[in-house]
This record gives C-alpha cells, structure tokens and sequence, in this order.
C-alpha cells in the first residue's frame, strides 16, 4: 500500500436523500467510481417511503442526460427495456396539421468528444460508432425499479421508511469562531417508521466527515432544514393531468411525440412504450384541465375530454387508461445549492414545467455535475470548496439561462401564448428540414445546460 492509499480519505460517507431518479442516478455513479486508489465512495440512500414511487411522472429524457446513462452503464438497459424517440411535430388543433417538426436520425452515432460540457473521462466509453443521443424513453418507475437494482448489486446502501426531518452542520464554527474544533460534516436527523407510519425511533445520521444531498424531490426535507417555506419563484395557473393510455394514434400517422397546440386544451401524446400483438403502443397523454378539482372530478371529466381533444373523438370503448394524475407546475430555484457540507440536486433544488422535459433531464445533469465534483474531491484532484462552490454557482445559472427560460417558452409555445409566424425554435426547424446535419446542430443545441466541472481539476 502507497503513501496516498494510507492517507486518510477527504469524507467519510455520502448520505442521499430520496431513492428518486435523481438520487439513485448519483448513487450509481458514486458507487462506479474508481479512482487512483483502492478505495471505494462509501454511499447510503435514505428514503422515507418503503417502496419506489409509482406516479406516472417523466418518461422521457433528453440528449443532454444520455452521457450520465452512458457512464452509470444503464443506457443499454434503458434502451432494451424502453425505446428512443425519432420524431416529434407540433400541430394545430381539430385539423392537427403540422406546424413545426423533426426527425432526429442526426443523432444516432454522435461522438461525445468536444461536446459541451461532456468531460474527457466519458470520451472513451462510447461505442466505436458513437453515441446514439436522441430521446429516450423508459417510464420513470420503471427506470427507477432498474436503477434500484444496480444499486443492490453494486452494494449501495439503502435505508427505507428514513423520514429526513431537520439538516445540521459540524465543523463551521459560529461567529466567533466557536467549534471550530470539529471536523467537518453534516447530518439529517430521520424518524426511522414502522409499517403503519409510527415513529419507531429518532436519531440522527452522518456527522463529522460526512456530506449529505438532498435529492428529495419539490417538497424536499433538506431544502426545508436549510431555507424554509423560502423557494423562489411561481406556479403557474393551469392544472395538467398526466395519463398513460393505449390508443391507436399511428392510424392517423401521428409522431412519436406530438404536441398540440391551444390556449385552452393544449396536449402532448407521446409513445412510452411500442405496439404489441394484443395493444396499440402506449401513449403518455397530458392535458389541461381546469384547476382546483378533486381526483375525482378530473377521473368523471376525462372521457369527455379525450373525446373532444384527441384524433378520431374516441370514447372510452376505443382507448384503455392505466393511469391519470392531476399536477401543477412551478417554476422555482432554491437560494443556493450548497451550503457547507449539504448540497442540493434535482426537483429539490429547482423546478420548471415538464413541456420538453428539462425538468428531469435537467436534474440527471445536475446529478452529473455533482458526481464530478465530489469524485474531484474524494481522489484529491479538486478543493472542496471552490469546486462546492461552482457546483452552486454554475448548476443555479444553467437554470436561469437555460432551463427557467426555455421551458416557460415551451409552455408558451403549446398553450398558444407565442405567434407561430414568429417561434424562432419552429422556425429554425423548418430552415432546417430534410437537412440532417442542420438538424442535429439545432438539437444538439441543449447541450449547453451541461457543465465541465472537471476543467477546475489540478491537472
């Protein structure tokens, strides 16, 4: 054993908060990890619920994210087990003509080399080939029931029925210093619950030497220990309702993803899964709907929606729902991402609404960005609170940039809130079609929500 394997590591052990996408993507690759030294990231998920979350949510995940999935060696699983999206149209209501489209053929066999924001370190596990970086797809509690299993046989620990109830720091020292003698850390204190939701026991988790990252979805716990009711921003006025539904829409020729343009019955269907020899594909279908009613009025007002908005006006005899959930839409950025040894990631950090998908796709970068910075940290090529800092810095920026704008300007684009003479998107799209370089330019474009923060390791 070297000099530098006796040394003792920079943290102890990573604490994660929610065994949601996005915690258990930063698990993965934490748990991947190997760096010039024998030593593995010692990671724990604490999750309050006792099993995975089985909401229809996301389902599909932009090109930014893929190189996250390539490294976290799940993007072949999410490919068998799911599909990829090749084209996508936006269309004018009743007539459903097309307004605006693409086919993303361009983005099959992409070298990751030189793209932004992908570090050199994920250069080399792409294919001979290249990369396929168009959409993919695998319904969210099914990517969450795969990544859970790498988890487990990668040994992460995961601790259920771990209900975060306050955040605490060691090692800061107070304003006058006081303290100062610890070192470093941070901890949640959980209520550990038994199986009808009593509190067996309360305790707290991690402490000196230890790092926790909330990764707890919108209504985060450790957001909440740290800022309070204080998450800036807005909601939006409109309800949307989230359904998984089989319907035959490739008998009108329809995309692979399709967006129907309207102020007040704006939709998006969008395959989730492929046809079989018993169903037509599976469709995510997400609707406006008026606000504040209950599930069940929205459940007894669905029929009569599907038949007045979709193609065909088809009643409840020509589609089978599986599932339907109303939801609001935020956009909202915490104050910081980090504060000491507490960092944020994700839906708990910040939130937009899912037209286009940069809320999840945004979050699996975080998750990335993350990874690196603590992996810097753990092989001793990165300061922990510079790059801490910059993880904060450049994370909250790509947001309001980026993501916050972007995705109110797809809003406004289906919700009939943008002249369509003058979308410079659906413009730029019609410049480009049948030309599929110009269109993969235009959709490698979103790659600039990425960042390198590998650029900030000591070379």
């Amino acid at each position: 054993m070297n000099d530098q394997d006796q040394q003792p590591r920079p943290f102890k052990r990573i604490y994660i908060v929610g065994a949601g996408p996005s915690g258990l993507l930063l698990a993965l690759l934490l748990s991947k990890h190997r760096g010039p030294h024998p030593f593995t990231i010692p990671v724990t998920i604490l999750e309050a619920s006792h099993e995975l979350d089985s909401r229809p949510r996301a389902a599909h995940y932009g090109t930014p994210c893929i190189p996250e999935f390539i490294r976290a060696d799940i993007v072949d699983k999410i490919r068998d087990r799911g599909l990829v999206l090749s084209t996508m149209t936006w269309r004018k209501p009743g007539t459903f003509e097309e307004v605006g489209g693409f086919e993303s053929g361009g983005l099959r066999g992409v070298s990751l080399q030189g793209l932004e924001g992908v570090p050199e370190g994920v250069w080399g596990l792409e294919t001979e080939k290249g990369e396929d970086m168009r959409t993919h797809c695998l319904v969210l509690p099914d990517l969450l029931r795969l990544m859970l299993e790498e988890c487990v046989e990668r040994g992460v620990e995961v601790l259920w029925r771990h209900k975060v109830v306050g955040v605490g720091h060691t090692g800061l020292g107070g304003k006058d210093g006081e303290n100062m003698e610890e070192e470093k850390g941070a901890w949640v204190e959980v209520e550990v619950l038994g199986e009808n939701g009593e509190v067996k026991e309360r305790k707290k988790v991690g402490g000196e030497g230890c790092i926790v990252v909330g990764a707890d979805g919108a209504n985060s716990a450790v957001r909440k220990g740290l800022f309070g009711d204080e998450f800036p921003g807005f909601t939006w006025d409109r309800t949307i309702i989230a359904t998984n539904t089989y319907y035959d829409f490739d008998k009108f020729g329809w995309s692979d993803a399709n967006f129907i343009i309207d102020p007040e019955n704006f939709f998006m269907a969008a395959r989730i899964a492929p046809a079989t020899p018993t169903h037509p594909a599976l469709y995510r279908v997400t609707y406006a709907e008026v606000p504040n009613l209950t599930h069940t009025q929205y459940l007894s007002r669905q029929p009569f929606k599907f038949q007045s908005i979709l193609p065909g006006s088809p009643t409840p005899d020509q589609y089978q729902l599986l599932t339907l959930s109303p939801y609001r839409m935020h956009q909202r950025c915490a104050p910081s991402f980090r504060v000491g040894r507490i960092l944020l990631v994700a839906d708990a950090a910040h939130l937009c609404n899912p037209w286009g998908g940069l809320g999840i796709t945004g979050g699996f970068v975080d998750v990335g960005g993350l990874y690196d910075c603590l992996a810097g940290i753990w092989d001793g090529k990165a300061d922990e609170e510079e790059i801490l800092d910059l993880y904060s810095e450049k994370r909250m920026e790509k947001w309001k940039t980026i993501i916050n704008p972007l995705s109110q300007e797809n809003f406004k684009r289906v919700s009939g809130q943008v002249e369509l003479e003058r979308d410079e998107f659906l413009g730029a799209l019609r410049e480009v079609k049948g030309d599929v370089e110009g269109v993969r330019e235009v959709l490698l474009g979103v790659m600039g929500v990425r960042y390198d923060f590998t650029r900030h390791y000591r070379r």
